[in-house]
């Protein structure tokens, strides 16, 4: 299933890609708003988006950390949740630019 929504992303129109890419944004924002707020199961459930995010465009380290981010959110692991944002944020950054120079 995720290799026919890669192939959607990939091939479909431009507009699906920048859906995504807003909504990762989003999200993004709102889950460093909460860890600002020590609000761990607001970033759990913002995870649990991004992780979908990432499966849906076939990003396997973005999928990764934020899997480990609802983890570790669901674990109340304030510490552990700012650094796998930040390097989930760093991963989806990555990916999107990469996204955007493929088809430029």
């Amino acid at each position: 299933m995720t290799d026919g929504w890669k192939h959607v992303l990939a091939e479909g129109p431009g507009d699906l890609q920048a859906v995504l890419r807003e909504s990762v944004c989003a999200d993004l924002s709102a889950a460093f708003d909460a860890v600002d707020l020590d609000d761990v199961a607001r970033v759990a459930y913002l995870a649990h988006r991004l992780k979908g995010s990432a499966r849906l465009a076939g990003d396997e380290p973005a999928l990764t950390l934020c899997a480990s981010l609802e983890m570790a959110a669901q674990a109340g692991d304030i510490a552990r949740v700012r650094l796998l944002l930040m390097s989930a944020g760093r991963a989806f950054d990555i990916a999107l630019r990469a996204r955007v120079s493929a088809t430029s």
